[in-house]
């Protein structure tokens, strides 16, 4: 017995400097799995510890919690230590405005498994939803479905291939995407996230724009976002700022239905930094669902109806009192905003037609106007440009935008010199609520 005594506390010592994975499994395995059987009593010979070739890293290495010395050396890593999948869905507008988007996610795609690679993931795999509009508005494709891959090359050259034109008038084929979304083979024991990148509102929504007798809206997008929670499918909503806007209320419910944030996003570059956020978040919060599923069917069983706010103020208070820590997504060093009023509301109906009738337009902030234009949907930096239009009805359908009444220049949230970064912090109410959101859905 004081033979592993005396080598775990050499090995808690080396701890503190660093020391090579694979040493650390060897002596793991010697201290706790020994291959001879145990002395009577403590030898009178000295102890030699077999001779590895030890490297000594930069950083001290992290112990997984499966390990027995992770036991002895509890203060050592404070990471989830989750080993699920992951499977991480971009449903991308891929109309004219959106070339900068898709530019950022293309070159940065690698970069999303880097980072994300490091809490520890088996596996990550990648799909993508292109979405443009019906005809006669748009004659390409209405939505463009790519199922999941492991592989970032194939995931690039989706990207690669993806081109940003067309869109005809503002409303977009939003709920197309959607449903597209839920029909991709999401693995069952894999963490979901899809992330909706738009800048314009679904059909039928605005009743200004009004959805015409051409445009087939077949889907809703209320009832999409709900099958996607019901899937275990978490929703991040980026929202194209300054054009989006007026319908952030929203995209703010659709996110909050399937559990997850409106991201709001004014700089196309920041694009990839919010979404490695955002997964890093859901990935740290996707250990918690069990407890909300716990008091959901508590509640159930006492027969009476559910009762959200009670549910997440319960687990809410289970975690605080053990002072447990999760990643945050932050906005220029500050939590993102959680759901509006308006936002619950529409988030509350079963259907767009319930939803258009409690929607209020945002209104733009008028002491925080930006210095861009937009020209049909497309940002120009006090310029004039008309390279994505491929036709004068194209052309046309820009200036129908320009007319609409919605058409204001408002910047972003974050605004000039966004920063958008995951950090550790103490579990907040807000995330349980958002868990709460997609549980209640998938039972519902």
């Amino acid at each position: 017995m004081r033979t592993k005594v005396a080598l775990a506390i050499f090995i808690v010592a080396v701890c503190h400097t660093g020391i090579d994975a694979a040493v650390m499994r060897a002596l793991d395995r010697r201290v706790l799995e020994p291959d001879f059987p145990p002395p009577e009593r403590f030898p009178e010979e000295p102890i030699f510890l077999p001779e590895f070739p030890i490297h000594l890293p930069e950083l001290p290495m992290k112990l997984t919690t499966k390990s027995p010395i992770k036991q002895l050396i509890p203060d050592l890593q404070n990471d989830p230590t989750s080993q699920d999948p992951l499977d991480l869905a971009f449903i991308m507008d891929t109309t004219g405005s959106m070339s900068s988007y898709i530019e950022t996610a293309r070159k940065n795609i690698r970069r999303v498994v880097d980072e994300i690679s490091q809490s520890q993931r088996q596996s990550i795999r990648f799909a993508l939803v292109e979405y443009r509009d019906h005809p006669p508005e748009d004659r390409t494709y209405v939505v463009r479905k790519h199922d999941f891959t492991s592989s970032v090359s194939t995931m690039k050259s989706w990207l690669d291939a993806s081109r940003a034109t067309g869109g005809g008038d503002t409303p977009e084929a939003v709920a197309d995407a959607l449903y597209e979304a839920t029909t991709l083979s999401w693995r069952q024991s894999a963490v979901k996230i899809a992330v909706l990148i738009s800048d314009a509102p679904p059909h039928g929504l605005d009743s200004s724009y009004g959805s015409g007798p051409q445009v087939a809206t077949t889907y809703d997008p209320i009832k999409e976002a709900t099958r996607l929670a019901k899937q275990g499918v978490t929703l991040y909503s980026v929202g194209c700022e300054p054009d989006i806007v007026p319908y952030r209320d929203f995209f703010m419910a659709l996110a909050f239905i399937a559990g997850g944030q409106y991201i709001p996003l004014g700089q196309p570059q920041k694009l990839i930094d919010a979404i490695i956020g955002g997964a890093k978040e859901e990935l740290s919060l996707q250990q918690f669902s069990s407890d909300v599923q716990a008091e959901i069917q508590k509640q159930q069983a006492s027969g009476g109806p559910i009762d959200r706010e009670q549910i997440a103020q319960s687990v809410y208070n289970k975690l605080a009192s053990a002072n447990t820590q999760t990643t945050q997504l932050l906005l220029n060093s500050r939590p993102l905003d959680g759901p509006t009023s308006g936002a619950k509301a529409i988030a509350a109906t079963s259907s767009l037609a319930e939803a258009r009738a409690v929607f209020t337009k945002t209104a733009p902030d008028s002491s925080r106007i930006s210095s861009r234009k937009h020209f049909g949907g497309m940002a120009m930096e006090g310029g004039f440009a008309m390279d994505s239009f491929e036709s004068p009805r194209m052309f046309s359908g820009a200036m129908s935008r320009m007319a609409a009444p919605v058409a204001m220049d408002v910047p972003a949230a974050g605004g000039a010199g966004e920063v958008y970064t995951a950090v550790k912090s103490d579990i907040t109410l807000e995330q349980v609520k958002r868990l709460v959101s997609k549980e209640s859905a998938a039972i519902a």
